[in-house]
Order: C-alpha cells, then sequence, then structure tokens
C-alpha cells in the first residue's frame, strides 16, 4: 500500500488487516479510557443508536460518535441476526465502521468491523472492572460460553489474578468446551448445569446471553455474593430486573443509552444508576468504596469505544504498510 492518500481516496481494511494492525491490551484500553473521559469533559460525543429491528434477535443499528483526541467522527454499522440458521456459513454479526477526519469529514478509511464488535464490549468491561471489582478477585462465573465470555477472559485475566472459572450454557457442551480451552490455560474451570452455580461464590461474574424470541430472565439477583462484580454485557436481559434494586452500585455506559433500550423494551431494568462509566474513568464517581459491595456495569454499548479503537486501527494500519487504497 502506498503511504500517500490521494483526495477522493479512501483506505479499506479488512478483517485480517485489522487484527494485524489491532493496539495491544494496554493500548485499546487506554483509547477507551479516553473516549470516556472526553466524554464527561466535551471532548467527545456519542448520540443514540439508530436502530431498526426486524425481528425479535434481528436488527441493523448505525452507531455514530465523535472523538477529539482522536480528530475522528466515526460510525458502526452493525446487523445483527442471533436468531438465523446456525449451520449457515454466514456469521450472525456483521459490521462495518467509516472513519472521517473531524476537521474535513473526508472519508479516511472503512474497515471490516466484526473483531471490534467482537473486542469492545470485554474491554469497556474491564475499564469499568478496575473501579467496581476488588484487586483480588480470582473466581469468575460465566453464563453464556461465547464470543463475548472468551473475550471477557481475555481481557480480564491480563489485570486480575484470575485461578478458577465457572461455565453454564444453555447447551451444556458449549460450556464444557470453554471449560476445557480454560484449563489448557492453567485455569481450574469446570462447567455446571445450573446457572446458579456460576453465580454464587464467585468475584466476577460475567453475563453474554444474546437475545432471542421468547427469552425470559432466570437469573436471580440474591445469588449474587457480597463483594461481587457482575459484568452484564448481555443488557443484564437474563437477569430478574425487580431485585437488582439491591445491587448497591449500579453503573452503565451511559444512562441516556439504557433509558432509550429500556423505552424500546431491549432493557428490562428500569431502574436509576449510580453512574455512568465517564464518571468512573475521570474520579467523578468513587466506583466500589467497601469490599462487600456488590457491583454491577450494565453497558447496551456505544459506537465511541468501536470509533475510537477504529481510528488507533487506522494510524497502525498505515505505519504497518496495510490496506489498500481505493477510489471513491
Amino acid at each position: 500500500m502506498s503511504s500517500m492518500q490521494s483526495a477522493g481516496e479512501f483506505l479499506y481494511l479488512t478483517r485480517a488487516q485489522v487484527e494485524a494492525a489491532m493496539p495491544p491490551p494496554r493500548e485499546f484500553e487506554a483509547a477507551i479510557e479516553s473516549a470516556f473521559a472526553g466524554l464527561a469533559s466535551g471532548a467527545a460525543s456519542c448520540p443514540n443508536h439508530s436502530r431498526i429491528d426486524t425481528q425479535p434477535g434481528t436488527f441493523f443499528q448505525a452507531m455514530p460518535a465523535r472523538v477529539d483526541a482522536a480528530r475522528t467522527v466515526g460510525m458502526k454499522w452493525v446487523c445483527v441476526a442471533t436468531n438465523s440458521d446456525n449451520a449457515r456459513p454466514e456469521p450472525n454479526i456483521n459490521g462495518i465502521i467509516v472513519v472521517n477526519d473531524l476537521e474535513t469529514a473526508v472519508i479516511k478509511a472503512v474497515m471490516d468491523g466484526d473483531l471490534i464488535t467482537a473486542l469492545r464490549p470485554a474491554m469497556v468491561s474491564l475499564v469499568g472492572a478496575r473501579r467496581l471489582a476488588r484487586a483480588d478477585s480470582s473466581r469468575i462465573g460465566f453464563i453464556a460460553c461465547g464470543v463475548q465470555a472468551r473475550a471477557h477472559f481475555d481481557a480480564l485475566v491480563t489485570e486480575f489474578p484470575l485461578t478458577h472459572a465457572t461455565c453454564y450454557s444453555r447447551t451444556p457442551a458449549t460450556a464444557q468446551a470453554f471449560a476445557n480451552e480454560l484449563r489448557e490455560r492453567g485455569i481450574d474451570a469446570r462447567a455446571v448445569t445450573e446457572p446458579r452455580e456460576a453465580i454464587e461464590g464467585h468475584d466476577f461474574v460475567v453475563t453474554s446471553i444474546p437475545g432471542s424470541k421468547g427469552l425470559q430472565p432466570y437469573l436471580d439477583p440474591a445469588w449474587i455474593d457480597p463483594g461481587t462484580c457482575v459484568l452484564a454485557a448481555d443488557l443484564a436481559r437474563c437477569w430478574f430486573p425487580e431485585p437488582l434494586d439491591s445491587i448497591d452500585v449500579m453503573v452503565a455506559d451511559s444512562r441516556e443509552a439504557c433509558r432509550d433500550a429500556a423505552a424500546h423494551g431491549r432493557i428490562r431494568w428500569k431502574g436509576e444508576f449510580h453512574a455512568e462509566l465517564s464518571q468512573l474513568v475521570t474520579g467523578a464517581h468513587p466506583g466500589r468504596t467497601s469490599a462487600s459491595q456488590r457491583t454491577l456495569i450494565l453497558h447496551p454499548g456505544l459506537g465511541l469505544g468501536d470509533v475510537a479503537i477504529a481510528a488507533l486501527v487506522v494510524a497502525r494500519a498505515r505505519a504497518m504498510g496495510l490496506g489498500t487504497l481505493l477510489a471513491r
């Protein structure tokens, strides 16, 4: 790839090229933190999603954001069909990200968005976990054992002394496969057939149940032990909502986004949040203040993190000579 981008050209990055240009975890996390700090100071913005739902579990969503520190405005277009035929070769989640220059509005890059879509929620959870989890957290429970479970483990194990894992899935073979993977990485892991076993007695609980037609809550917040940090990467859709009032510190990535999702029936929890993630990042809210507090972060997902990481990937790809320059 030529290092010079002419007028009327933009850089196209395939999934493999995005993966090659992906920043290391600490740099990834720092970009997320910086973006949320910008949200608090006004140096970033993130309007609510624009979304079309065609059936339960299937939607098409535009996620724009502005990140001044990266001199970028961008948008992720993500399409999800969780009820589609799993035997099909096509993925159930399909995303693409467009990156524009903040000042000139020129399209700088278009890239595959699937990898960033998979990794960003876990990194947002990690940013929250630094403020909401106990530093000595070693036992982690998973409700659902797919892409998000793996991404969350990979993120959390870099910063917390994880030694034990309990894996639950409505498909037992999936839980067993994930437990086997974790054992190969030196974790004392087991698969269970009752979700309560993956919640009680754990320092972290990661819930990542995909939306599907007819899904009803089946997790009781009363099972959450004192001191546990819950990372609800699934909009907390599997938790009975009313008992969540008892959680000591409830955090949203965005109150406005959560209210919008609740108004459209995508989030069952309709209570108040103690803080937004940007307040934790800037220190405006202290996060966890005692070892016994039960904490939870619920993030419906903002385009802010996707765009911040996409801008970083574009810069790294250019430096590495990756991508194809295409004429408009």
